[in-house]
């Protein structure tokens, strides 16, 4: 290992040979073409000078990332498209999907009904419709959770002198106080739990079948009876009606399952050659009447009632039916109608829609008399103008049935709150 020392003449001069083309460099103006050297071998191979080196090789890493910057938002911007193109294709594609997953449900149904409703198959049609409209029940249910408030007080809160309960967070400051703030107990006045009432009642006439809205009927029923379950809404009750109404499962029968959902289908034949639905509103205010006595709980003389009628809207005697609802309402039964206009058939083709919008309800018209001037007159007015319920629903699709059943009864609940 040598020491550092002074450098020597002939060191120097090397030194001094290394640094020829930076000094022309610096010296030439531009005038006269500089001097040539040859370069010794000693220069070649010598690294050049460090400010030289770090100025090219900063300008080299800046291009270097100015070029990537370029090539990666050029690639972005490439990509851009595809992506958009992705989520149209894959949402066209979802829909195909339930459109086909809902023909296929219509088809299976059609079958079992000309083969005579097997009871062996009931089932495997009910877990055909439960799966059908699962997405639907399910933000149907977190609709419905916000506007049926809990009515049923099962959990312990407050501050009472008496209970059944210590509040142990309590207890220190009782101690301390003397004994003197004695409210260190707890009682169950928190409602958690709902308790209402629910009356489900589906047309079995003859004209469901003929208007093409058994599977759109179906589909409301298990839609909204499997919400209304999953909410844990309290009493659940199923009811046909046509000539009459017949009750298929009680209040009192027990939560609804799917061997429940399995034999209300089985018991719907569409055959009944009428639809009384004046009939069907005293069976049910009746019905819902012995439901609210059995109720042993205090609060249940000030608890709605609910009954959803799922029909196709055709009835008769529009004032006697008005009258009816009046006295519901008296009795805190709340009643909603679910129109079910599906007046197509979906295996004609193009020529469906026209019918549908032919038939529609929307567009259906009736006869009135009205005395003008002494004498009676026939005038044709919309069928909807005189259509005794208050509130109902005109189903097309039963995608759109969570939010317009939901915002329907918030309206009805915001009134009777603001009332």
């Amino acid at each position: 290992m040598q020491a550092l020392g002074p450098a020597m003449e002939e060191e120097h001069a090397k030194l001094n040979n290394l640094n020829v083309l930076e000094e022309v460099d610096e010296t030439h103006d531009g005038s006269s073409p500089p001097e040539t050297t040859q370069p010794s071998t000693e220069y070649v191979s010598c690294p050049p000078p460090v400010e030289r080196s770090s100025t090219n090789s900063k300008g080299g890493a800046e291009r270097a990332v100015e070029r990537t910057e370029t090539a990666t938002s050029g690639e972005m911007d490439v990509d851009e498209e595809p992506q958009g193109s992705d989520e149209a294709r894959l949402e066209t594609l979802e829909d195909e999907q339930e459109y086909k997953l809902d023909r296929k449900v219509e088809t299976q149904l059609n079958k079992w009904r000309r083969q005579g409703q097997p009871v062996k198959d009931g089932h495997r049609i009910w877990q055909l419709y439960d799966s059908l409209t699962q997405s639907l029940s399910f933000s149907l249910c977190e609709q419905l959770r916000l506007i049926l408030e809990p009515t049923r007080a099962t959990r312990l809160m407050g501050d009472f002198r008496t209970g059944k309960r210590l509040n142990m967070k309590k207890i220190i400051p009782y101690i301390a106080s003397n004994y003197t703030k004695d409210k260190i107990w707890l009682r169950r006045v928190r409602p958690s739990q709902r308790e209402y009432q629910v009356l489900i009642a589906l047309d079995d006439s003859r004209s469901m079948a003929e208007s093409h809205s058994i599977h759109l009927a179906f589909q409301t029923l298990a839609l909204v009876s499997k919400a209304l379950n999953r909410l844990e809404v309290g009493d659940l009750a199923i009811a046909s009606f046509g000539e009459s109404m017949h009750l298929l499962h009680g209040f009192e029968d027990g939560p609804f399952t799917d061997q429940t959902g399995a034999k209300v289908v089985e018991a719907f034949k569409f055959q009944q050659t009428a639809t009384d639905v004046r009939s069907l509103l005293e069976a049910s205010v009746d019905v819902l009447t012995k439901a609210r006595e059995r109720r042993t709980s205090s609060s249940s003389s000030d608890l709605w009632q609910l009954q959803i009628i799922i029909s196709d809207g055709i009835c008769q005697d529009h004032e006697e039916l008005r009258a009816i609802m009046r006295k519901a309402e008296e009795e805190h039964i709340l009643i909603v109608f679910i129109v079910i206009d599906a007046h197509s058939d979906p295996q004609n083709g193009p020529d469906s829609e026209v019918s549908r919008s032919q038939n529609s309800i929307l567009h259906m018209n009736q006869a009135m008399y009205r005395t003008v001037n002494g004498r009676l007159e026939l005038h044709m007015q919309r069928y909807l103008d005189s259509f005794p319920f208050e509130f109902f629903v005109i189903l097309k699709n039963v995608e759109a049935l969570p939010d317009v059943l939901a915002d329907t009864l918030r309206q009805f609940f915001e009134r009777i709150t603001a009332s």
